[in-house]
């Protein structure tokens, strides 16, 4: 069916084009382009897709490492629990200030937009003069290993996102090149021999034309001849 149309397509834009030599230095010159446009489409995918299988592999190693961060920071909390008791966290708890958000910006990879989260210290969430009184070294190492779970669960997220924007731009460049490469190039071959074809057959015209011409000339002035 997509071939039927594609066909039908043709065919209305070779009964549109108008045979001149003008239309055919346009078209190419449009041959030109587009080959040089699907080589910098191939290119940039290329490189898009370099950039995508380096996330993927980092975004492997970011899950089997929060895994571990994950184990290490609970179990770190367990034992500051069997030091201070429950009631000895909750307390530690209630120190903790209201975190800032989370800053957001951007860097630019072949033209899209890849959001970076910004990190947030967790030692700063607690007032320094509770820190100096009230917390123990069991406390600290518990703000320090999920700090570290915290930064990694952030990093995968801003893998993950940037992996389906990746992919997302590596399907547009590939249809926008499947369409320059299989649909425009072909079409624009398709009329510059259809203006070839015409040229051809108008210098053939034009050939047999002035052969009849001629001819008849000929035979007025060998006429004329035979009358004087």
């Amino acid at each position: 069916m997509k071939n039927t149309e594609g066909g039908l397509e043709l065919r209305m834009a070779l009964q549109n084009i108008k045979p001149t030599r003008m239309e055919l230095l346009k078209l190419k010159k449009r041959i030109i382009l587009a080959r040089r446009g699907l080589e910098l489409l191939k290119l940039k995918r290329a490189a898009l897709v370099m950039e995508f299988l380096k996330l993927i592999k980092k975004s492997k190693n970011l899950r089997e490492e929060l895994q571990r961060a994950s184990e290490r920071a609970y179990e770190t909390i367990k034992i500051a629990e069997i030091y201070h008791g429950t009631v000895g966290l909750e307390s530690a708890s209630m120190m903790v200030k209201k975190m800032s958000g989370i800053s957001l910006k951007t860097r630019n990879v072949m033209g899209i937009r890849i959001p970076e989260l910004g990190r947030t210290s967790f030692e700063n969430i607690i007032d320094t003069k509770y820190r100096l009184i009230g917390l123990s070294a069991k406390i600290d190492q518990v703000i320090k290993d999920f700090e570290h779970y915290h930064n990694i669960i952030l990093e995968i997220a801003e893998t993950e996102n940037s992996i389906r924007k990746l992919l997302a731009e590596i399907e547009k460049t590939n249809r926008r090149s499947n369409a320059i490469e299989k649909i425009l190039i072909p079409n624009l071959e398709h009329q510059a021999v259809y203006l070839k074809m015409k040229f051809d057959e108008m210098e053939r015209d034009t050939f047999v034309t002035l052969k009849k011409i001629k001819s008849n000339l000929e035979k007025k002035e060998n006429a004329e001849t035979l009358v004087n």
